[in-house]
């Protein structure tokens, strides 16, 4: 092998471990969210009444 044909093996490898982490962290990030969404419309209603 050449070292062009390396070089575009190694840039897929990096963009495909790039994007299923991406995929990931998004994902996490989306459930991160969801599970504080009722916590907080609770609390912003409780400060709503309070004032």
């Amino acid at each position: 092998m050449d070292e062009v044909t390396i070089g575009v093996l190694a840039l897929f490898g990096f963009l495909s471990i790039a994007l299923t982490h991406g995929a990931k962290l998004a994902r996490d990030i989306e459930e991160f969210i969801e599970a504080w969404r009722g916590p907080a419309r609770s609390l912003r209603r409780w400060w709503h009444r309070r004032r």
